[in-house]
């Protein structure tokens, strides 16, 4: 992903490259900080596995992305296995675009 948009709801999608056992997941986190603090915290009662196609699924809300200041932001994952085994991804680079008006947009 190389932008979000502000009060969108996008899904974060990653793609599992490495050889693991897929069914060896114990947990998955997909942070998203900025200023080196941690704006969005998504564990893997947020997500969806998709494990025949390696992957995994993380919606964001509108109220995680309202949460993120247009500019930059950082994107990392990791994961622990059943036996322990801890992974995790580099940190990412994000863009995080601005709108033009603030607030959760409704139907209502």
């Amino acid at each position: 992903m190389d932008a979000i948009i502000r009060g969108t709801t996008p899904t974060l999608r990653m793609n599992i490259k490495s050889d693991i056992d897929m069914s060896m997941i114990a947990e998955v986190w997909i942070y998203i900080s900025q200023q080196n603090k941690v704006k969005v915290d998504k564990t893997m009662v947020d997500m969806t596995i998709d494990a025949e196609h390696r992957r995994v699924f993380a919606p964001l809300t509108q109220n995680d992305t309202l949460g993120l200041k247009a500019g930059t932001a950082f994107l990392q994952s990791r994961m622990l296995l059943s036996d322990g085994t801890a992974l995790g991804i580099s940190e990412i680079e994000v863009d995080i675009l601005p709108i033009g008006k603030e607030g959760v947009i409704t139907h209502e």
